[in-house]
């Protein structure tokens, strides 16, 4: 049986906006398009989204209704399936494990995370937190191994500390947004 491929960024990002309430695929597309939302981070052609509906719903994280229409066509509605639902939620809580995927993913997370509730971004930022520990001590170890006479990469990996170093100050600032938020509420 072939082994099928867990699902990218910009399919879980598909997830969470159905995850809020059943959807058109029209109306995904306009959510996803929304400046002061998810566009800000991902872009999506319309093509694109009915074949990553189509693959989402083979793979069944959603399940899909044609729903007549007076004024238009029969449309697909689509929601989440318990496994979608539960691969969403488990995605939308999970820090990433990659420095390079914070600009995108990450985001994408901390965007959904904080639709759940300001409990559930302040657990992602805490966790985003440590998994970056972890990799400034990784590159530590690793620079440590490295030659002086190999300059170049002393160079790329004191850019990455000093990236990783950035990452964690933009996340103690999301932490300290997140609490103030939680603090209202």
């Amino acid at each position: 049986m072939p082994r099928t491929a867990a699902p990218l960024t910009l399919e879980h990002i598909l997830l969470g906006i159905i995850y809020q309430h059943p959807r058109h695929g029209y109306d995904i597309y306009k959510e996803i398009t929304r400046l002061d939302g998810i566009a800000l981070v991902w872009r999506i052609k319309q093509s694109q989204l009915y074949a990553l509906l189509d693959k989402l719903e083979a793979q069944a994280l959603l399940s899909a209704q044609l729903i007549p229409g007076e004024a238009h066509p029969a449309r697909k509605e689509y929601r989440l399936t318990d496994e979608g639902r539960f691969a969403f939620l488990t995605w939308a809580q999970t820090p990433v494990m990659h420095g390079r995927d914070m600009r995108q993913d990450f985001l994408a997370r901390l965007f959904f995370a904080r639709q759940l509730s300001p409990q559930a971004a302040g657990r992602l930022v805490v966790l985003q937190e440590a998994a970056c520990h972890e990799w400034l001590d990784e590159i530590d170890r690793q620079y440590k191994q490295i030659r002086a006479e190999q300059q170049f990469e002393r160079l790329v990996y004191r850019f990455r500390v000093r990236e990783t170093e950035a990452i964690l100050v933009w996340l103690d600032e999301c932490r300290q947004e997140v609490q103030k938020n939680e603090n209202k509420g």
